[in-house]
């Protein structure tokens, strides 16, 4: 069960816009997400790390079946999600943020002088669990989420230059360095020597697959090639 976190100022039980882009009335399984025929729930596997990751998700990625950020909830169960807000963070998450038991990192490029201050290198401290706190949302979201939150601004950054291009073929990104959420989170798990990064990858492969499939009416025949990529990757 994903651990959502709403921001303050939107009270949980207030009823959400649905989500009404393309595709709002194909039928979906309400597990992944993905349409029915196409469902990937039976390729979920759950994995252990040494890390979590706290994912700070703009309001629009929420209703979005494309949102890749879910997949890193699903591998990873300690994952929690929090809406972002500008003024009014959630409280829960600054409780987190105080907790000495945790090693907070926010992922962003320190790509302004400015940021460059804040940039450490990956290590582990003893005793303390490393965090990854991903803003989830657009390039665009995200960067905005990033120099307007004043509570985010005395975090210490991590950055890293992915080794290849993205290769989510649902969206298109700004800039080829730019990574999905779901991405960001293997290479993270990489840099952490976490073995969950192949899980997430292999994950994050089928989804992909199948959601592109799904745009194309070829469900089945893309299953079948998940399953037996997956099964070479377990071989």
């Amino acid at each position: 069960m994903l651990k959502y976190h709403p921001a303050a100022s939107v009270p949980a039980d207030v009823p959400r816009k649905p989500f009404n882009a393309r595709g709002a009335n194909v039928r979906r399984c309400q597990a992944c997400q993905l349409p029915e025929q196409g469902c990937i729930c039976a390729y979920k596997a759950t994995a252990a790390a040494d890390c979590e990751f706290w994912l700070i998700m703009h309001h629009d990625e929420l209703f979005k079946p494309s949102n890749t950020g879910r997949l890193i909830a699903d591998v990873l169960p300690t994952t929690e999600v929090f809406e972002w807000s500008r003024i009014d963070p959630p409280a829960a998450l600054l409780e987190r943020l105080a907790d000495e038991r945790y090693q907070p990192y926010l992922v962003f490029p320190a790509d302004e002088p400015e940021d460059q201050a804040r940039l450490l290198p990956f290590q582990r401290q003893t005793g303390k669990t490393p965090v990854f706190i991903l803003l989830d949302g657009t390039w665009r979201q995200a960067r905005r989420m990033f120099r307007h939150s004043k509570w985010l601004q005395s975090l210490p950054l991590i950055s890293f230059t992915p080794e290849r291009s993205s290769g989510y073929g649902l969206r298109e990104a700004a800039e080829e360095s730019h990574l999905c959420t779901a991405e960001v989170g293997v290479e993270l798990l990489k840099l952490a020597g976490e073995p969950a990064a192949e899980v997430l990858a292999h994950y994050f492969y089928v989804f992909n697959v199948h959601y592109l499939a799904g745009r194309r009416g070829t469900h089945q025949d893309d299953a079948e090639a998940s399953r037996q990529w997956l099964l070479a990757q377990q071989a």
